[in-house]
């Protein structure tokens, strides 16, 4: 079964093809003053922080379609993503591809190295105008974000609702996870076979979070790109335990072994025993 669009407009390349292909941009993820010194020639400078606010929440889709206009995009071209820190490059990708670009491809080999190699394809990066300089008329794929509601009523009982899939470290989501979530730990994307399989042909919509925005995005891009056809909780864990009652959801990761409350009761006797004889050697100084 499958839901939303096919996960083949976002896809992983190993390295950057050099000439461009026709109709193809390079979109560089790395901080401001390094793109600009630095860059593909022609690369545009569009590092994550100008896609999340001041508090660390995603802009909005009519402020981020604006930045992307601002970049002189248009949404038609191949956006190939570049830089070197993954999480930022698949962070960057997923917004893109959400907004509504119609190709999104992320480069693994890490831009600096590649532009060691290649000195020829050096040049300064561009970054956003003051004004849009183009048109973004791509149709967004917001049907692919999850809201916070939409994923409280569609719990995962009976078949019927949503699929979280937890992307945070295995420690954070024993401590609390979303009802009914699956732990798969961003560093084992690709790796656990086994959990890529069972995603992959999921009969519920699979959606992806992470610890907030940043890693949340991050996480759906990772998944789409090994062919998840996941969806996105986009505020994720910090947003899902904010505020209106909702609380933390202690559990343990599916398929550990449950603690031994043996050794839990034996620890609290010990300390009881402890208590007792502290108070009997007081009483017998008195």
């Amino acid at each position: 079964m499958s839901h939303g669009v096919a996960p083949g407009a976002l896809v992983a390349r190993s390295h950057l093809p050099w000439p461009l292909p026709a109709r193809s941009v390079v979109v560089d993820t790395r901080r401001r003053a390094v793109c600009v010194r630095r860059s593909v020639a022609g690369g545009l400078c569009l590092n994550p922080r100008m896609l999340l606010t001041s508090r660390g929440r995603l802009a909005s889709w009519r402020n981020v379609r604006w930045l992307l206009g601002a970049l002189r995009l248009t949404g038609a071209e191949t956006a190939i993503v570049v830089g070197d820190r993954a999480r930022r490059e698949d962070f960057v990708a997923g917004m893109l591809y959400v907004a509504g670009q119609r190709r999104v491809e992320v480069v693994a080999d890490p831009v600096t190295a590649w532009l060691a190699r290649h000195p020829g394809a050096l040049g300064a990066g561009t970054t956003r105008g003051v004004f849009r300089e183009a048109i973004y008329t791509a149709w967004p794929r917001t049907r692919l974000v999850v809201l916070r509601q939409e994923l409280a009523a569609r719990p995962p009982t009976g078949g019927e609702g949503y699929l979280p899939v937890d992307g945070r470290a295995r420690g954070r989501y024993r401590l609390g996870h979303i009802p009914g979530a699956r732990s798969l730990p961003m560093a084992d994307v690709g790796r656990d076979r086994t959990a890529m399989r069972s995603l992959i042909f999921a009969r519920r919509p699979v959606v992806a979070y992470g610890a907030g925005p940043y890693g949340s995005m991050a996480y759906f891009a990772r998944l789409r790109m090994l062919a998840v056809r996941a969806r996105v909780f986009a505020g994720g864990w910090r947003d899902w335990t904010r505020g209106r009652g909702v609380r933390a959801r202690p559990g343990r990761t599916p398929g550990l072994p449950a603690p031994d409350k043996s050794l839990a009761v034996a620890s609290v006797g010990a300390a009881i025993a402890a208590i007792m004889v502290l108070v009997w050697r007081m009483t017998r100084r008195r």
